[in-house]
């Protein structure tokens, strides 16, 4: 029988479900895997609050264990001025005599922790089943299902009605729940209303949840099948309405089902476990990331000043901020004096749409559409090949049809024959001049490039990864390019650039781009650290030459066999992608050129001086910013708890409907990133550090910032990231309570 629903309202309810699927973070489908943050939706919260949550209803840690930060400490890879400051902040007037002694006793310690449970996890806590993944696995089969995207061809029959009805149709008459030992399940699936959120109502009203426990509660059941809930999350995100919700029916559903075995179960009853959050555990990951911005810090304050002598810039070369650009940007200026890199976001300030694919953060939206004059007809057959091979009932003809073909294929790509280039099809668009001129404009200015001192060859140079048989290859792109390759983007900037009409209409402007400059695109290969040049028909074969040779010695000096990993098709770390990464900065080149930074900062070119107005500075931290922020985090969550937002082991991956990733032959969708993306099979590749952020500006122009963008200001004030305000030698980081000198010695 029912029990009374013990909450004092429907609008209670309905407040906490649309507060429960908030929570839940939007997971990008392979095609352009896009790096989120994996706690979006919970930075409203401090970041010590989040991760109390997360263990109570997500059932794991936001933290390292114990024992990783124990051997920091015995390898003394914590500052103890570090250590002192973190226990300072946190423990206020109680702060420990000998705090570094104090931080390895606590480290020894363990406490519990109370965990909401489903009735699937009470059931398999008190009774030792194995309902949780029956769920799970029930639901992703009806999900894999209903998202398809044209792999299968026996398509799940009511795909044209929403998921929750097309599940309430289809799980009416699937008997497995009930073979499986859940009575009456169809019965149950057909009494429910066809409204999704009617039928929440209802399940909540038979588990008896109480109003205290509701919101969480409700997170707890999409935290069950967190990958669902963020491809839902995305889907709503791309316009579909109340996926999350209507997921959230159907996860309901299975448990109000198991309570006729659950004798005894109280939604508020929780789980006794120890505790993945604990204030030892925070207070050396603080220590952790004040070692690391410290020593950043007195880098940063005293690098040693620039020994060129070159007053004439032979090339500037603008690249994507991504920390795989940092080690190339130190190789490419080091060919020759008067070499000049700049970085900037790999979009290049151009959002476009190309192919149907947004070519920009995920922040924006495209403003302009880019098309390449490639023939149809090619992209048509490729797409009707495809078809073929999937099909259910052609694949096999198509395998014995091709397969002399697929076997001359393969060989040629084991013997690295091929080249696997981005397509050099002439781009056209339809940009009107006014908005062309606007664009270059806007890019020279954000770039801080000044017009009257450019060289004569400026390379705008995007970026991607070459890699074969990698579901997750989206995943080594451009984050500032939404998932893709830069090279479009680089070019179409170029061609801008180029546009004599534009030019000339700049001039008319006083923005005097010099008749002798060229600009050229290429795109940076992470993979093998080569650099392809795009569209060079106006260097001269002397220029086209000089600037060749700079790249590929570049290029020689950082070669690490990626050439190899790169088409090899059983390589599961063809490279590491943006792991190590901690810092972004945003300053004068000047301020790092003659420093290593070992692959681990953003670097984003800023001149101050020439920012009058603060919209850069504002572009910087509204912008690039958040997005290496979401970079960050994912590769932080991925770390700390790979099992619920990582990805798991590489080898075992399985498609889903080619969108999204299993590990093994079923259960939930996964999210993150691999493990051998981060971990070498003996350590971490990837310290979980958060994003350190230091800005070349005054404490006021930031706070200037902060004060009008309150979603940035989130970020710092719950400690998702720290920010630095750099003034000379003087830094300061902005915390709370305001702003706090740093010691840079």
């Amino acid at each position: 029988m029912p029990v009374e629903l013990l909450v004092t309202s429907k609008e209670t309810i309905t407040n906490a479900i649309q507060t429960a699927c908030k929570r839940v973070p939007p997971l990008w489908p392979l095609q352009n895997f896009v790096a989120v943050n994996p706690f979006l939706g919970l930075t409203g919260r401090t970041f010590a609050d989040a991760a109390r949550l997360i263990d109570r209803v997500g059932h794991g840690p936001m933290l390292m264990p114990a024992g990783y930060y124990a051997e920091k400490c015995s390898q003394q890879a914590l500052r103890p001025d570090q250590i002192a400051i973190a226990c300072q902040d946190y423990t206020s007037s109680n702060a420990p005599a000998d705090p570094e002694e104090w931080l390895k006793a606590e480290l020894a310690r363990s406490s519990d922790t109370t965990r909401l449970l489903t009735v699937a996890d009470w059931l398999d806590h008190t009774k030792s089943t194995s309902w949780a993944i029956f769920i799970t696995d029930e639901i992703s089969k009806w999900c894999s299902s209903y998202f398809d995207r044209a792999l299968s061809y026996w398509t799940m029959p009511g795909r044209e009605a929403t998921l929750y009805q097309a599940w309430k149709q289809a799980a009416s008459i699937d008997r497995n729940p009930e073979v499986f030992g859940l009575p009456d399940f169809r019965t149950l699936v057909r009494a429910l209303p066809d409204n999704e959120e009617a039928a929440i109502h209802e399940l909540l009203a038979l588990l008896g949840t109480r109003e205290e426990e509701l919101e969480d509660f409700l997170h707890r059941q999409l935290m069950s099948i967190f990958g669902w809930s963020a491809w839902c999350a995305f889907r709503e995100r791309e316009g579909a309405e109340n996926l999350t919700r209507q997921l959230l029916a159907i996860r309901l559903a299975y448990d109000a089902a198991l309570l006729t075995l659950a004798e005894g179960f109280d939604a508020g009853h929780g789980e006794t476990a120890p505790a993945t959050f604990t204030t030892a555990k925070y207070l050396a990951q603080l220590a952790a990331e004040g070692t690391f911005r410290a020593n950043l810090a007195s880098k940063l304050a005293h690098a040693p000043a620039s020994t060129s002598k070159a007053t004439r810039k032979r090339l500037q070369a603008v690249f994507c901020i991504d920390v795989r650009s940092e080690a190339y940007r130190r190789a490419l200026e080091a060919q020759a004096p008067g070499i000049e890199t700049i970085g900037f976001a790999g979009f290049f300030g151009m959002a476009i749409d190309f192919q149907d694919s947004a070519r920009c953060p995920v922040l924006l939206a495209p403003r302009f559409t880019v098309n390449s004059t490639g023939t149809p007809a090619s992209k048509w057959l490729s797409k009707a090949w495809g078809q073929l091979r999937n099909s259910a009932s052609a694949c096999f003809p198509a395998v014995e049809t091709g397969g002399l073909w697929y076997g001359v294929s393969i060989a040629k790509r084991l013997l690295g024959l091929t080249k696997k280039e981005a397509a050099t099809q002439p781009l056209q668009w339809q940009i009107g001049l006014e908005t062309r001129v606007q664009l270059v404009a806007d890019a020279l200015r954000n770039m801080s490039l000044d017009p009257a001192q450019l060289a004569s060859i400026v390379l705008i140079c995007g970026h991607g990864s070459s890699t074969e048989n990698n579901p997750y290859g989206s995943s080594l792109d451009c984050g500032a390019c939404g998932g893709h390759k830069g090279d479009v983007n680089a070019r179409f900037a170029a061609a801008l650039m180029n546009d004599p009409e534009v030019r000339a209409e700049l001039q008319r402007r006083d923005i005097c781009i010099p008749a002798e400059t060229v600009f050229v695109a290429g795109m940076h290969i992470t993979t093998t650290n080569q650099v392809v040049l795009y569209d060079t028909e106006r260097l001269t074969p002397a220029q086209l030459q000089e600037l060749q040779g700079w790249l590929q010695k570049a290029s020689a000096s950082l070669d690490d066999g990626g050439t190899q990993r790169s088409r090899d098709w059983s390589e599961v770390r063809p490279e590491w992608g943006l792991a190590g990464n901690a810092a972004f900065i945003a300053a004068p080149r000047s301020r790092t050129r003659n420093l290593e930074l070992g692959g681990r900062a953003f670097l984003h070119d800023y001149d101050p001086a020439a920012d009058h107005d603060n919209s850069v500075l504002t572009l910087i931290l509204t912008a690039p910013v958040v997005v290496a922020s979401w970079i960050n985090l994912q590769y932080f969550g991925s770390t700390v708890n790979n099992e619920l937002f990582g990805s798991g082991n590489k080898v075992l991956h399985n498609v889903v409907g080619t969108f999204g990733i299993w590990e093994g032959n079923a259960g939930d969708l996964r999210t993150g990133l691999p493990l051998q993306s981060l971990h070498d099979g003996t350590n971490w590749v990837h310290e979980p550090l958060r994003l350190q952020v230091f800005v070349e500006a005054t404490r006021d122009r930031i706070d200037a910032v902060l004060e009008a963008h309150p979603q940035v200001r989130e970020l710092v004030e719950n400690e998702w990231i720290s920010l630095i305000s750099m003034e000379g030698d003087v830094f300061h980081e902005r915390k709370r309570s305001g702003w706090r000198w740093l010691p840079t010695a």
